[in-house]
């Protein structure tokens, strides 16, 4: 995708934004806000511009953010071919989704695929996560990227129990199920390594060329045991895939879903549900199409069938 990436801010403190409309959550534009003395000055440089954006939690819930803070900072990498120095409508949609129903988080064990700046993640960790692991492609920048924005919102144990690292997809999982290996985070599992309960994809199924190592990586990663069948209702079954996406190019918007149908068809057979519909508004205001499929994020769950179910799509939540 072509994008102008001159929003980023230059190396010097960012100044204050105007408010973002991002749907239900309100955060700043990339280009960074006048909070000096809550932002840390970066512990290694990082190839200039580089920006800072922030997510404002609802009012109503109350996280163990650091400092004591009603929002959370991440810092996003400089101008980056994997579209890391964005934060996507998406991710923000995601994040108060888990945010509004905390029992899919809770006590799980959470990888974050393609993550860039890991703000679910860190709500996820937030939110009484038992490990979250928050990944992006194998590059040093990012990976210590996503690492810092772990250590400027989270304190204490919670910080513990996050980790960054870098992974490519349909590559070797191994390192991935290590990190649950004496982190107390292992349980008993079908594989003879852990895996894990529940992984979070944002706005990734729009590179169509990558949807069979993604869904290389989900088999390989999610748990094989199934603790509840399907219900629209809470908590939901275990292992799950939460698949967030916009439309940035709605003449392609069949092939960002053909990647559902392909993981229903693989391992012992998936099923996915609609449960989100939420306008966000375009991330890219001057691209091309139209401006209401262009700023919808959309959300899925995906599960594994249980003995008797049907692998596919099931009826959508959304009204």
């Amino acid at each position: 995708m072509s994008r102008d990436s001159s929003s980023a801010a230059g190396p010097s403190r960012p100044r204050s934004p105007a408010p973002s409309a991002s749907g239900s959550e309100s955060g700043s534009e990339e280009g960074g806000f006048g909070l000096s003395d809550l932002i840390p000055e970066p512990e290694s440089p990082l190839r200039a511009p580089y920006s800072f954006a922030t997510y404002d939690v609802p009012d109503d819930i109350q996280l163990p953010i650091a400092e004591g803070r009603s929002n959370l900072i991440v810092r996003l990498v400089s101008t980056h071919p994997l579209w890391a120095h964005h934060l996507w409508n998406t991710s923000r949609v995601l994040s108060s989704f888990l945010l509004r129903n905390p029992s899919i988080v809770k006590s799980k064990r959470i990888l974050e695929l393609g993550a860039g700046a890991g703000l679910p993640s860190i709500v996820s960790a937030l939110s009484g996560a038992q490990r979250v692991v928050v990944t992006d492609y194998p590059e040093e920048e990012s990976i210590r990227n996503m690492a810092y924005n772990l250590d400027i919102n989270m304190e204490g144990a919670v910080r513990e129990s996050a980790v960054a690292a870098g992974h490519v997809w349909g590559g070797d999982v191994k390192s991935l199920r290590d990190i649950l290996a004496g982190s107390g985070a292992e349980r008993s599992d079908t594989f003879d390594e852990p895996t894990y309960d529940l992984l979070l994809l944002s706005d990734l199924v729009f590179n169509h060329s990558q949807h069979p190592a993604l869904v290389s990586t989900v088999n390989a990663l999610l748990t094989q045991d199934i603790s509840a069948l399907s219900s629209p209702s809470e908590p939901f079954p275990t292992p799950s895939i939460l698949v967030f996406t916009t439309h940035h190019r709605p003449h392609l918007a069949e092939a960002d879903l053909a990647f559902f149908p392909l993981l229903a068809q693989s391992g012992d057979g998936w099923a996915y549900q609609q449960i989100v519909s939420e306008y966000a508004g375009p991330m890219f205001p001057e691209d091309p199409g139209e401006e209401v499929v262009r700023g919808t994020v959309k959300g899925w769950r995906c599960w594994r069938v249980g003995p008797g179910e049907e692998a596919g799509e099931r009826e959508s939540l959304v009204e």
